[in-house]
């Protein structure tokens, strides 16, 4: 079965990082606790990081007008 299109718009970009840091997302991807993929396990945990940051107060997003 596909996967549904994701309806909310994405960029993609390009990180370079440890062997040790990619041998742990290959790790939690083949538990699929948070992906199934690498790619997918960066996204959430960079995702839930960035929302801790903004809901403890430590970074301010400011309003878009676009």
């Amino acid at each position: 079965m596909a996967k549904p299109k994701n309806v909310t718009p994405t960029q993609q970009i390009t990180i370079a990082t440890t062997p040790q840091v990619v041998r742990i997302l290959t790790l939690l991807a083949e538990q699929g606790l948070h992906g199934k993929n690498v790619a997918e396990v960066a996204e959430r945990l960079l995702s839930e990081r960035l929302r801790e940051f903004v809901d403890q107060k430590k970074f301010a997003l400011e309003e878009r007008t676009d």
